[in-house]
């Protein structure tokens, strides 16, 4: 056999056995050499070397199985990482951004109305559900996460949320409590930081000046407080490791929004889904995902 079939045999059979997990000694005996000389024959071949390029396989499927829907620690596990914190960094150094960011997509489109993102992440919360059934939800979601979390904590924080949207009502009637709370359980569908869905249960109070800074950290952690700050501002100028978590909080409160798109009109609604779909069609064009960035810009022209 030749280099390049020697190659494509160890390629096939990694693929066959993407699951498992993976040595080189076993991927070189599957071919039949030793250990050194296909390790190096691979990287010759390839310019990468063999576990590098398993990684990057295992990933490429992890996201796959994500866009179809799959919850991020469940693909995570089925490929081999054994915690949400290390996969996210391989998934990121390899993609470019954090694997929240692709499950967000998924739910994006779906509630856009598109086909291409396979089964159902989440069964919809009813939209004019009350506080303290959202809140139910919230909390069961937080903790299946996030288990060492004390319940205590989440109930003050949602307290404290109440406090401040006290009096204020949505455009449908609702108690405007609710749209945070809405917010707040997109996030942990997307299976953000937990910090994170903290702060989408504050997602406008610096946009409508309802509390400052100063107020926010009396209340709440400081890890907190920067995302609820960042979420305010027009730029993204702040630390580089908390961008992407001010992009979600944004994009779940516009995910919250677009359900609720009939109260809003015609130009309203066609911004909204614009900007949704100005994220996501760059995250779709690099991982490889042409029909569905050629989805995305159909769906916004549609709305």
């Amino acid at each position: 056999m030749t280099t390049g079939e020697i190659v494509e045999q160890s390629k096939e059979y990694i693929k066959k056995n993407i699951e498992r997990s993976l040595t080189v000694a076993e991927i070189a005996g599957a071919v039949g050499y030793s250990e050194y000389y296909f390790s190096r024959l691979f990287k010759n071949e390839t310019r990468t070397s063999v576990m590098e390029y398993v990684k990057r396989e295992k990933l490429q499927r992890a996201s796959v199985e994500i866009r179809s829907g799959k919850k991020i620690m469940d693909a995570a596990l089925k490929y081999g990482w054994e915690s949400h914190n290390g996969f996210t960094k391989a998934f990121k150094k390899e993609f470019g951004y954090c694997p929240a960011l692709l499950r967000a997509m998924v739910i994006s489109m779906q509630r856009l109305g598109g086909k291409s993102m396979g089964r159902t992440v989440n069964g919809r919360v009813d939209e004019h559900a009350t506080k303290e059934q959202l809140f139910e939800i919230l909390k069961k979601k937080v903790i299946q996460m996030y288990p060492s979390v004390d319940e205590k904590e989440i109930q003050y924080i949602y307290e404290y949320a109440c406090e401040i949207y006290h009096g204020m009502e949505r455009y449908s009637g609702d108690e405007y409590i609710t749209h945070p709370l809405h917010t707040a359980i997109l996030l942990a569908d997307m299976e953000t930081e937990y910090h994170t869905i903290c702060a989408g249960l504050f997602c406008d109070v610096m946009q409508k000046r309802l509390v400052d800074r100063k107020e926010l950290k009396k209340h709440l952690a400081e890890e907190v407080v920067e995302l609820v700050v960042g979420a305010g501002k027009e730029d993204l100028e702040t630390r580089e490791e908390r961008k992407e978590q001010i992009v979600l909080i944004r994009l779940a409160t516009r995910l919250h929004n677009m359900r609720t798109i009939d109260y809003m009109d015609g130009q309203q609604r066609k911004r909204r889904a614009e900007e949704t779909c100005e994220i996501f069609v760059p995250l779709a064009e690099k991982t490889g995902n042409y029909e569905i960035a050629k989805e995305l810009r159909e769906l916004s022209m549609r709305v």
